[in-house]
């Protein structure tokens, strides 16, 4: 029973932990005030199922690093494009436009990649190996920069397609030399996925094997040499 306990108690979490998540997010009003203690409770009760899903997850699996990438994709297909969207039609491009850089820079270059990086090390501190360990990281940022996420913000959000057409995504201007069209960022996006799939499957930690068993065996005939 108790190894049936153990096996599954992640499971259980899980399923919490979703039923937690279900019930904040489609029941407790969305507002900055706590009206009741009791929202509170609720809210602490489901990061506590969450967190017990993460730390008692079997992470011996064999393409579990795979599930580290996993949360970017929720990341950069809702919860950026729907900042970006308050962030615009909250006014701040609008009516305080010397804000917009900084803006962008504090949303995108800042926490997009603190959390890159900070999932990646969490990672490699729990065993990651190197090469694994860079793989999440390349993975997460070919997703930000292929037009997922320019995409998923006219996909989520309430908003029509610029007029004529075209999506300012410097990211792509820069390498397309103008403004993409919707269709052309599809086209755009989908041209990644052959990169992502060489970077999914490059065998990195054999290379960084056979590297350091270069170094080393080097390192030895020197050493041979000078005695």
């Amino acid at each position: 029973m108790m190894d049936l306990i153990r096996r599954y108690l992640w499971l259980a979490f899980l399923l919490l932990g979703i039923a937690g998540f279900a019930f904040v997010w489609l029941v407790i009003p969305r507002e900055p005030e706590i009206e009741k203690l009791w929202h509170l409770y609720a809210k602490l009760a489901t990061y506590g199922c969450i967190l017990g899903f993460i730390a008692f997850f079997p992470n011996r699996l064999k393409y579990g690093h795979l599930l580290v990438y996993a949360p970017f994709i929720i990341f950069l297909g809702f919860l950026i494009p729907r900042v970006s969207f308050f962030g615009v039609t909250g006014n701040v491009i609008v009516t305080n436009f010397e804000s917009v850089g900084e803006w962008y820079t504090l949303l995108y270059l800042l926490v997009v990649q603190m959390i890159n990086f900070s999932v990646s090390f969490a990672y490699r501190m729990g065993g990651g190996t190197p090469g694994k360990t860079i793989k999440i990281s390349l993975l997460a940022t070919i997703t930000l920069f292929s037009g997922f996420l320019d995409l998923a913000f006219y996909t989520i959000n309430p908003v029509e397609i610029p007029e004529g057409g075209l999506i300012y995504a410097h990211h792509i201007i820069v390498f397309l030399g103008h403004a993409p069209s919707y269709d052309e960022t599809i086209v755009f996006a989908l041209c990644h996925i052959p990169l992502f799939l060489l970077v999914l499957f490059a065998p990195l930690d054999k290379w960084f094997q056979r590297i350091s068993q270069r170094v080393q065996s080097r390192g030895k005939s020197e050493a041979a040499i000078s005695s």
